[in-house]
């Protein structure tokens, strides 16, 4: 091969530094310049070869697999402290509500009777479910929530369309819907809410009375006034609290 000039000469030395070719070897020979080129490329292929061979240490694989599985184990045991923390703390909550409710029912204190009766008014006109709910509520399912609260009944208190929880002013009780024959009436069962005496209850739609119960205190409402003297006295003859 003839170079036709160094640029040549060069990149063929950068390809093949070791080249045994006369025409290469002459070239080399020509000039000083030459000579340090192809040495510099000669060297710089023998670091390169070195770091080819270098020897991978022994058992790498298992090792890789190793400290994989350590990571793996790591992180699985990093999400079952963060599981059971979220379970932990998720129970003290829990647990702290149910203290919360069950003191609720246990401690009662006693309350202002007129504040207690702007509140249980304010409750029958947002509680627009419970007037628009038009069931029969069996007598086993009202003996069920009157019993977790302490309350039997000793005989009838007319169809209920609606029984449900409500909580009023803090505490919680039962709202019972009654279908009479002089109208329909909101009985609000609050044995949690402890008074020293009655209260009118009135406004533009509304009229009721709260009066305190054996346990507690209890509001009757409705838009027929006649109506809720009549249902007061159902509710006084058959409800009995035993607790």
């Amino acid at each position: 091969m003839l170079y036709v000039d160094d640029l040549e000469f060069r990149k063929n030395a950068i390809i093949d530094p070791c080249s045994q070719t006369p025409e290469f070897l002459e070239k080399t020979r020509q000039s000083r310049n030459n000579q340090s080129f192809v040495e510099n490329q000669q060297s710089f292929n023998q670091e390169l070869l070195n770091t080819l061979e270098f020897s991978t240490p022994e058992n790498l694989s298992d090792r890789i697999i190793l400290a994989q599985q350590l990571s793996q184990h790591h992180l699985q045991q990093k999400i079952k402290r963060q599981k059971h923390w979220r379970n932990w703390l998720g129970g003290s909550i829990a647990a702290a509500i149910i203290m919360a409710f069950s003191l609720n029912l246990i401690l009662p204190g006693t309350q202002n009777s007129s504040l207690l009766a702007q509140q249980v008014i304010k409750h029958v006109h947002e509680d627009t479910h419970a007037l628009n709910v038009h069931m029969n509520v069996p007598k086993t399912r009202i003996d069920t929530m009157l019993a977790s609260y302490g309350g039997k009944l000793n005989g009838p208190i007319g169809q209920v369309t609606f029984l449900g929880h409500c909580i009023i002013g803090g505490h919680t009780g039962i709202h019972m819907v009654l279908n009479t024959s002089l109208g329909i009436v909101s009985v609000l069962l609050l044995p949690s809410q402890i008074i020293n005496d009655s209260s009118v209850l009135n406004d533009s739609q509304l009229s009721g009375i709260l009066y305190p119960s054996q346990k507690g205190s209890i509001a009757i409402v409705s838009e027929q006034p006649k109506a809720i003297e009549a249902a007061r006295r159902q509710i006084n003859q058959n409800l009995n609290w035993i607790i």
